[in-house]
């Protein structure tokens, strides 16, 4: 995959139309990303390039724009959300370049911070962190601790263990890391032992939160899974959506949900082992609308969330 500069025309801090972030500014430092992970639905969204990223070469110019004009006009951000359809950490030089001039002209404007990331984060931005603390959410990506797993569902992510390491290195800082279970594959990330795990592990690096979803199909990325992974692997997943009706999860309308009952058993485990390594564990409201909302948002929303009827189609 190359790694294309192009030029962003438009307006950089945009409020997503979804979800628990909704009232929170996002920043996505390129369209399309290089960890090509094989459950990600922003792969198949059709501006999303196919066989390159495009990268915002003036992003930090334009964003760096755009705060002076809120400031002058008494309307700072509370805060900014990164990598809500790509990742800022991608392993690409210029990519963590842009990532870290954007991240320094919110920080020193006083706009705190969050981004979710299943990569690599340079010894720079940690100085840079170090120095706003209390404007920093930094969140994780780790499903699971096994690199059988990664190599087959997320290769080009940061390896497991150096992830543990970084969020070590986050809660030492004082940074406060939570971590995102998500996609949890059904058969085979919520097996107890694996859970268990991934729990104790979490837990001596630091955390002392994490939110959990299962995996959330929609045509698209059916496609994309059928193709990408064995087809053995494949036929035993998608087993578990057959016969389930779509309904609408976030902004797509055809989605289709893990069964409820196994859900409610699996987020039930994943509470229960949480609890014992001492973690809070909250379940996404927005992939899971038929069950009792729960916000895992990083920021405090007080906005009333819609009930989760409203979210069926």
């Amino acid at each position: 995959m190359k790694v294309v500069k192009v030029k962003r025309r438009s307006q950089v801090l945009k409020n997503p139309a979804f979800g628990c972030l909704k009232d929170i500014p996002s920043v996505n430092v390129t369209r399309g990303c290089l960890h090509r992970c094989a459950y990600c639905y922003a792969r198949v969204f059709p501006e999303t390039p196919k066989n390159e990223v495009q990268l915002y070469e003036n992003l930090p110019e334009k964003l760096e724009k755009e705060i002076v004009s809120r400031l002058k006009r008494g309307r700072k951000p509370k805060a900014v959300a990164f990598s809500t359809a790509s990742d800022a950490f991608q392993p690409n030089e210029a990519i963590l370049q842009i990532s870290f001039e954007c991240m320094k002209i919110l920080l020193k404007s006083g706009v705190a911070v969050s981004f979710l990331t299943k990569g690599r984060i340079p010894e720079k931005f940690f100085s840079l962190f170090n120095e706003h603390k209390g404007l920093v959410k930094p969140r994780f990506g780790l499903v699971s601790l096994s690199s059988d797993y990664r190599l087959i569902f997320e290769p080009r992510t940061a390896p497991p263990y150096l992830r543990l390491r970084l969020i070590e290195k986050a809660a030492k800082l004082g940074l406060e890391p939570a971590v995102r279970i998500d996609p949890v594959i059904p058969g085979l990330t919520d097996r107890e032992e694996m859970v268990e795990s991934l729990m104790r592990r979490l837990a001596m690096a630091g955390v002392k939160e994490v939110s959990v979803s299962y995996l959330v199909l929609r045509p698209k990325v059916m496609e994309q899974m059928e193709k990408e992974l064995p087809y053995a692997f494949w036929q035993k997943i998608f087993s578990v959506y057959q016969g389930e009706p779509w309904c609408q999860v976030i902004t797509s309308a055809t989605t289709k949900l893990v069964r409820k009952e196994i859900r409610e058993k699996g987020y039930a485990l994943f509470k229960e082992i949480g609890r014992a390594f001492g973690l809070t564990v909250k379940i996404c409201g927005c992939k899971n609308p038929d069950l009792p909302f729960e916000f895992c948002a990083p920021w405090e929303i007080k906005e009333k969330m819609p009930k989760q009827k409203e979210l069926f189609k």
